[in-house]
């Protein structure tokens, strides 16, 4: 009679097993297994180095946010410091009226001071013979110049020696001196405060001296018995 050992198959060694042929142990599943075992864990070594690179790039992510929040932030505080554009404030001034005074009207010269209307002189052939009041000047008055002898008590220009007496202007104002002797001239005598005229010469006599302009040149002189000024 088989002892229980015999009888119950999972006591027996596979060792025992095998050599009865009842039972077949393969031996290739258990390389087969064993490689399995070795794939799956080098499979799980590469699976566990896959998630490394995510990392950098979340980190990435993060740091782009961060930027960004920090970004608007910064934006609204400096809108919220930045102080307001001043209000332009427009001034009215009012418009003043000028007034415009009326133009005085000049009134016309009163007849005393109105210049005295000239005394014509007629001549005597071409010329014109005046004398002062003095008797100390006599001229002669033509168209192109004007002559006086003068009794003169200053100094004038010496002409071979002696003193000249005599002063000569022409229209074009060019003055020369002379000696002469007017011997017994009857001459026109022209009164202080009386302008005359005569041929083309305005005469203006003064206590001063006498004075003889050409009308259409304006030059002349003044003569007296100091001496004799070209103008």
């Amino acid at each position: 009679m088989p002892t229980d050992e015999a009888q119950d198959p999972t006591t027996v060694s596979p060792a025992a097993l095998a050599e009865t042929g009842v039972v077949e142990i393969p031996t290739e599943p258990a390389e087969a297994w064993s490689d399995a075992l070795d794939d799956d864990v080098y499979e799980g070594a590469q699976d566990s180095t896959r998630p490394n690179w995510l990392v950098p790039v979340a980190l990435l992510v993060l740091a782009a946010a961060i930027t960004t929040v920090a970004g608007a932030v910064a934006y609204t505080l400096l809108r919220q410091d930045r102080p307001a554009a001043p209000t332009a404030v427009t001034t009215f001034v009012p418009a003043i009226a000028t007034t415009t005074s009326p133009p005085v009207a000049t009134p016309p010269p009163s007849a005393r001071s109105r210049a005295p209307e000239a005394v014509v002189l007629s001549a005597r052939g071409d010329s014109v013979y005046v004398g002062t009041k003095s008797g100390k000047t006599a001229c002669q008055v033509t168209v192109n110049y004007v002559s006086c002898i003068v009794q003169f008590v200053g100094r004038t220009p010496l002409m071979y020696g002696q003193p000249t007496n005599v002063v000569m202007i022409t229209y074009e104002g060019i003055m020369d001196w002379t000696i002469g002797d007017g011997g017994q001239l009857q001459t026109r005598t022209l009164d202080y405060g009386t302008i005359y005229h005569a041929l083309g010469w305005t005469i203006t006599p003064t206590s001063e001296g006498t004075s003889f302009r050409n009308d259409a040149t304006s030059r002349g002189m003044t003569v007296n018995v100091d001496g004799a000024r070209a103008f």
